[in-house]
């Protein structure tokens, strides 16, 4: 193999590992259902009991849509905070509100078919703290897992 030909083959194989997508099944429209343990994980979050009340009683949705052949968009719709993130390439980090309404450090990735979603706040006294949630199918419905200090909590999306 010629020196032009390795090149041409390492480039290739970079595209190739670096154009991983969302398949297919996690696309759509999702409505929360309920949750387990949600005001307990607010709780080790550090939450107060008014914007516990307030994130608890909420009604969410989550709109995955496929933006282009290796990106997607990731909306996530609350009563009182909106949520757009666009055009999202897996493993690459960009910049983007968090539900505190602070910017953050954002990064989607997939692992074993698991949605991962972190959440670095670029402030130091933002109300939001790192995080990251999970997702994962059931059924062709999402579960949103959450985790702090132990206290796990697992909120179910209904594919609309």
């Amino acid at each position: 193999m010629n020196r032009h030909s390795a090149i041409l083959l390492v480039i290739f194989s970079v595209s190739f590992v670096s154009a991983q997508n969302l398949p297919e099944s996690f696309y759509g429209k999702f409505s929360l259902d309920h949750s387990d343990n949600f005001d307990e994980y607010l709780t080790e979050k550090g939450y107060g009991w008014f914007t516990r009340r307030l994130v608890t009683l909420s009604n969410v949705d989550k709109i995955i849509t496929k933006a282009g052949p290796n990106s997607f968009n990731f909306e996530d719709l609350w009563a009182t905070k909106k949520l757009h993130y666009k055009d999202v390439v897996l493993g690459r980090e960009f910049r983007g509100k968090g539900l505190d309404g602070s910017i953050h450090r954002i990064t989607f990735t997939l692992r074993n078919n698991v949605l991962f979603e972190k959440h670095v706040p670029t402030d130091a006294n933002a109300e939001q703290k790192q995080d990251e949630y999970r997702y994962h199918l059931e059924g062709g419905n999402i579960v949103q897992t959450l985790t702090a200090n132990g206290v796990v909590a697992r909120r179910y999306f209904t594919r609309q």
